[in-house]
């Protein structure tokens, strides 16, 4: 039966037997001697005690007293005194646990005794291995100019989280070294004054556990590796949260020192006030990022932090909340009101039936061009800032049959008043000179005056009978038009220097080629055409659509077109043409064709899913294409001849309608024929036919032809 005692052993309070006490106090008894005429014997062994209570303290798992084996597993770690010199301890009974195996680690500490302010680059320069501190300091310096300054705060931070080294076991546990009783000695004789940087914790239990304990199995050491994967991808978020937090820091002051010229004229703040606002939004992010990097040090490493520092963040976070709120609700209240003034510009002595409207001057000589907002900008120049081509053009049908040019000028502000006054306030001069309407590029603000999102609208009234031309450039703010057709081929927005007169229906493009002419281009296409009249059509495949007709005048004014969605309808309404005329229509897709008493229609070119082919009267249709699934309905006396290839052929013949289909290869037939109708088919694997006794059908190929209704 052995007796327990109660010790402290370095402070650490500690349960202990008699025989491992008696072990204990014999081995520091012998370290006592050792070191008795050293000048830090007191110190020495104030260490020694100190790490000789974290190891036992810490091998002990659950137990609550200190047995022999875990003062012998310690003394493994110190080093017993024969290995620096001093006299040998004899153990009281058996059990000595073999050796452990021990692996140091780094630990990070501020060097104090090296400080020049608190230690950080000092201890720095130990844990990375450097030999002269300075070089540590001179990177902090360049850290701290380049991020505008961001790096003081991480300083700090450092400062607060990493412990100073104040013995000598952390001095060698900056250094990796292990703290056993030859070093510590050493370390503390020869006074070390550089500190290092912690990786790991000093130990790991396993390295002071009991002999007892067994080793990890492989499913824990994967469980392990695990571990330390997701160990790192947490850390590695944690640097790219504090990297990205110092992004913005150095984002953010470059900006504003870019934009210092327009504070004052788009902060609703004063200057102050508008940095005061920059950082308590930076701060609203930044504080739970930081707070965020203190729960994984915590948590990872073990980092205690001071107790007044969450709360003190969390504060500061708080302020700076109702701060930027209050700063955003009084910059808000200058733009609660919209208000808006109005002026006639009196066109009357135009001496042309067309008005012309140009950009002012082609450029904006002598401004600073600070930001581009796409085709819009803020430029900062002489005593104001002009805001470049932030303009709309509208264009009416007069109601008074005179050129009018009416501008409105909007602005924002706290009232209506105020905003009316701030829309006065603002520089936008058109100028004419009686043919041209000369606007400028943009609207400017005069030095003391505020930008409250001003918009200039001009509206142009255009007499029935009158035109009006866009210069390059000016022709793109033109955003509300009446023309005269809902899908109108030319536009303002898409075409300048073009001519478009005002009719009763709307504006046309008088000088643009209209749909037919040789010229005639659109970035529109038609896939469904309906054919009627005595007249030769053509469909041809290619990239952009166009049409042209072909023979006489008199012919071409006779054909109308009619256009709506995907569908193109020409027809004659049953007039007599001369039998010259030629429609030639290229487009990139084709999906169905109608054609009523027409000439030759030919279509040329097309691979496509499905198509469908109607013929009707005398109608005669050429189609070199290929289509997987193609439907064709065929009444009359017209006829149908098919080259190329396809997957099915759907077909519906009556009233002496042919087709001659033994150029197209297919799969599949199905067709009905009825009142005299021929067709003639090639076909790989099977044909329903279906057909009267006036009708003949005739299948080519290797197909398996079923009749009627047989399956």
């Amino acid at each position: 039966m052995n007796k327990i005692l109660n010790i402290n052993l370095g402070g650490y309070a500690v349960t202990i037997d008699d025989d491992a006490y008696e072990y204990l106090s014999s081995y520091l008894d012998s370290i006592r001697r050792r070191f008795s005429e050293s000048e830090g014997r007191d110190e020495i062994m104030h260490d020694i005690e100190s790490r000789l209570g974290e190891l036992i303290t810490n091998g002990m798992g659950n137990r609550t007293i200190v047995m022999l084996p875990d003062v012998e597993a310690a003394i493994e770690v110190m080093g017993k005194p024969e290995d620096f010199g001093g006299e040998p301890v004899e153990k009281p009974g058996a059990g000595a646990s073999g050796k452990k195996a021990f692996r140091p680690g780094k630990k990070l500490f501020r060097d104090e005794e090296d400080a020049v302010i608190g230690g950080v680059c000092s201890g720095l320069t130990a844990y990375f291995g450097m030999q002269e501190s300075i070089w540590m300091r001179l990177i902090f310096v360049l850290l701290a100019l380049v991020s505008f300054g961001f790096w003081v705060p991480a300083y700090l931070l450092l400062w607060i989280l990493v412990p100073p080294a104040r013995t000598a076991a952390e001095r060698l546990a900056m250094r990796g070294e292990t703290a056993n009783v030859e070093n510590i000695a050493r370390e503390i004789e020869q006074g070390f004054e550089r500190l290092s940087k912690k990786v790991n914790e000093f130990g790991s239990s396993e390295a002071v556990s009991s002999a007892g304990r067994t080793t990890a199995s492989v499913a824990g050491g994967c469980l392990t590796v695990f571990g330390k994967l997701i160990l790192g991808l947490v850390i590695f978020v944690a640097i790219m949260m504090v990297l990205g937090l110092g992004s913005a820091w150095v984002a953010g002051i470059w900006a504003f020192m870019t934009a210092q010229p327009y504070v004052s004229y788009f902060s609703p703040l004063s200057t102050g006030s508008t940095y005061i606002a920059f950082f308590n939004a930076f701060f609203l992010i930044g504080i739970p990022i930081v707070g965020l990097v203190l729960w994984l040090g915590r948590t990872i490493f073990r980092f205690k932090s001071p107790a007044w520092l969450g709360s003190g963040l969390s504060i500061f976070w708080v302020l700076n909340f109702i701060s930027l709120l209050l700063l955003g609700g009084w910059a808000a209240q200058s733009f609660r009101q919209g208000g808006s003034v109005s002026r006639n510009m009196d066109l009357s002595e135009i001496d042309s039936d067309t008005l012309r409207l140009e950009w002012a001057s082609k450029g904006l000589p002598g401004e600073q061009d600070y930001w581009f907002n796409g085709d819009d900008g803020f430029y900062i120049g002489g005593k104001g800032m002009r805001v470049k081509e932030m303009i709309r053009i509208n264009i009416r049908k007069s109601e008074t049959g005179r050129f009018e040019c009416t501008q409105t000028i909007r602005a924002r502000g706290a009232t209506g008043g105020e905003a009316e006054e701030n829309a006065a306030k603002t520089d936008f001069d058109v100028t004419f000179d009686g043919k041209i309407l000369r606007v400028p590029h943009g609207y400017e603000i005069k030095e003391g005056n505020k930008w409250r999102v001003q918009e200039v609208k001009i509206t142009i009234s255009v007499p029935e009978g009158k035109s009006v031309v866009f210069g390059e450039g000016i022709n793109n703010r033109v955003r509300d038009v009446d023309y005269a057709e809902s899908d109108n081929d030319y536009n303002i927005y898409d075409y300048p220097d073009r001519v478009f007169r005002m009719t009763n229906r709307g504006l046309v493009c008088s000088d643009c080629p209209q749909f037919g002419d040789r010229r005639y281009r659109s970035g529109r296409y038609y896939e469904k055409f309906m054919l009627e009249g005595n007249f030769d059509t053509e469909i041809i495949k290619d990239d952009d659509f166009s049409i042209e007709f072909e023979g006489p005048q008199t012919d071409r004014d006779a054909v109308e077109s009619i256009r709506t969605g995907e569908n193109l309808t020409l027809t004659t309404r049953g007039k007599n043409l001369s039998g010259q005329l030629r429609c030639i229509i290229k487009t990139p897709d084709f999906n169905s064709i109608f054609a009523e008493n027409t000439g030759l229609v030919t279509i040329r070119g097309f691979d496509v899913t499905e198509a469908s082919i109607s013929a009707k009267g005398n109608s005669r249709i050429k189609g070199y294409l290929d289509a997987s699934n193609l439907n064709l309905t065929l009444n009359g006396k017209c006829s149908v001849e098919l080259i190329g290839s396809g997957s099915e052929i759907s077909a519906n013949l009556s009233d002496g309608a042919e087709l001659e289909a033994s150029g197209w290869r297919t799969d599949r037939v199905e067709i009905s024929a009825s009142d005299g109708s021929k067709a003639k088919l090639n076909v790989n694997t099977d044909a329903l036919v279906k057909a009267d006794g006036s009708s003949t059908v005739k299948v080519d190929g290797t197909a398996n032809v079923r009749k009627g209704d047989e399956q």
